[in-house]
């Protein structure tokens, strides 16, 4: 899930200048893409489904806030 849209894009930061935060966001995201692949594997109310749950509501607020501060920069 790409969390800047087209119209926000142009707020960001040249790529060149901020290729290690962007760099960050991706590996974000695909923690976050492999964390929901496993949750959706595991029963409703299993303690392991709810500790990975608690980990990626962590992963996305890390990736939230790195957006701001980019956009911070802007």
């Amino acid at each position: 899930m790409a969390m800047a849209s087209r119209a926000d894009s142009a707020k960001l930061p040249p790529p060149l200048l901020v290729w290690r935060e962007q760099s960050e966001l991706d590996h974000l995201e695909d923690e976050c893409q492999a964390l929901k692949t496993r949750i959706a594997s595991l029963r409703p109310h299993s303690h392991y489904r709810i500790e990975l749950e608690a980990r990626l509501r962590g992963l996305r607020s890390r990736q939230i806030r790195l957006e701001c501060e980019l956009r911070g920069r802007a």
